[in-house]
């Protein structure tokens, strides 16, 4: 199967993602979760992977300076859309974790990563974007990520992940899996003549529960929590769905 990059793969869902995910059901339910993460210290947020800027929007609702940060220029645009619907003053920048420059070293009290973003790094990169979560982080400051729990997907070998039903068309989400990565697909089609889809599939990276608590240690970072959603509840390996991660740096 023919993958494209991570970068080309969200310009192009851009144009209907917010439609995918229900922005604005999605929001309220981001502001309110997001919101038992944020302490009085807490002035300064980093959104990294923002993509529509739904999780910077929600941050900014809580009264914080936010940067949002994408590889993605499309999903760049759309965010400042979106902020500016919302009356919400963000700034975003066009950068994937690794890259973004060291003039935002220790500016962040807080640095959120949600959405799956994690799993959208490379396994020759996932080291240096733990650590640029660190540099990006003043003393004390805090670090919130997301990645989907693969061991469970894997095991399951479940394909389907999710089918959206829109006015005119279809939206499904799929998996291919092979050895060290697994292919995402998005099918769109008309629902009154189905022969007219796109296809676009894109890698991720199944990286483990293990190895991102070496990271986090080896960068660190202390007092780490990992939970199977934002209501806190606890993780289980075998049943949870998703990991959080929750951290303090040192």
């Amino acid at each position: 199967m023919n993958t494209i990059s991570n970068k080309d793969f969200f310009n192009d869902v851009s144009e209907y993602y917010d439609e995918m995910i229900n922005f604005k059901q999605t929001l309220e339910r981001k502001t309110n979760a997001l919101n038992e993460f944020i302490t009085s210290d807490i002035k300064f947020a980093a959104d990294i992977g923002c993509g529509s800027g739904i999780d910077s929007i929600a941050l900014a609702s809580l009264d914080l300076e936010v940067c949002g940060f994408d590889a993605s220029m499309k999903m760049i645009e759309k965010a400042e859309n979106n902020a500016e619907k919302e009356n919400r003053i963000i700034s975003f920048y066009n950068y994937t974790a690794q890259s973004i420059p060291d003039t935002f070293n220790s500016k962040f009290n807080f640095v959120c990563s949600l959405g799956n973003t994690v799993a959208n790094i490379p396994p020759q990169d996932i080291s240096d974007s733990i650590k640029r979560f660190a540099e990006l982080l003043t003393n004390n400051g805090k670090v919130l990520f997301h990645i989907l729990n693969y061991k469970k997907i894997i095991s399951e070998n479940e394909r389907i992940v999710n089918i959206n039903k829109g006015e005119q068309e279809y939206i499904i989400r799929f998996y291919d899996y092979e050895k060290d990565f697994i292919n995402f697909n998005i099918l769109k089609f008309d629902i009154e003549n189905p022969k007219q889809r796109k296809l676009i599939s894109t890698k991720v990276y199944p990286h483990t529960l293990e190895l991102l608590l070496v990271l986090l240690k080896q960068n660190n970072f202390n007092n780490v929590e990992v939970y199977q959603d934002l209501k806190k509840t606890p993780f289980n390996s075998e049943t949870s769905n998703d990991i959080y991660f929750f951290a303090e740096r040192g």
